[in-house]
């Protein structure tokens, strides 16, 4: 366990911009009950993803006062992509690790359903592609590619 001056301050509302990286419980995300996403959903199954995850903040919208955010991952997996290495900031530990993407999970989450539902992080604040918005609009398009629409998380 981490000693507890490691560990960065709570998320606040004012934080939140396009490229932060955010880990977030999404068991907290559900309980709300005001957070959508795309990931495909069956009778059986659904992708979508749970526990603790970290999410990559694409667009924050002031109007709907909501952010639309990628769920990341270690590993490769069927329709994911990695992160471009040379547009991640952060701890050093975050730099090393492969990161990616699945272009078929989006989730719409309300700026305070994000803050309520962050938890602790080590180190600086990570990010991705800081000021460069048409990266993060390209990543943010898949959600309009998906066959899967918005649903409750």
């Amino acid at each position: 366990m981490p000693e507890s001056h490691d560990l960065m301050p709570p998320l606040q509302l004012q934080d939140i911009q396009p490229g932060l990286i955010v880990r977030v419980d999404t068991e907290v995300l559900r309980l709300r009950g005001d957070s959508r996403t795309n990931a495909q959903a069956t009778a059986t199954e659904d992708r979508a993803v749970t526990g603790v995850h970290d999410f990559l903040v694409l667009l924050v919208d002031a109007a709907t006062r909501e952010v639309l955010a990628l769920p990341l991952f270690p590993r490769s997996a069927p329709g994911s992509a990695p992160l471009d290495d040379t547009l991640r900031t952060g701890p050093a530990q975050w730099l090393a690790a492969p990161v990616y993407y699945s272009r078929w999970q989006h989730w719409q989450v309300p700026l305070d359903a994000l803050v309520a539902a962050s938890t602790p992080d080590e180190g600086a604040r990570r990010a991705y592609a800081t000021g460069n918005a048409d990266v993060l609009r390209d990543l943010a398009n898949w959600a309009s590619r998906n066959r899967c629409a918005f649903r409750a998380a």
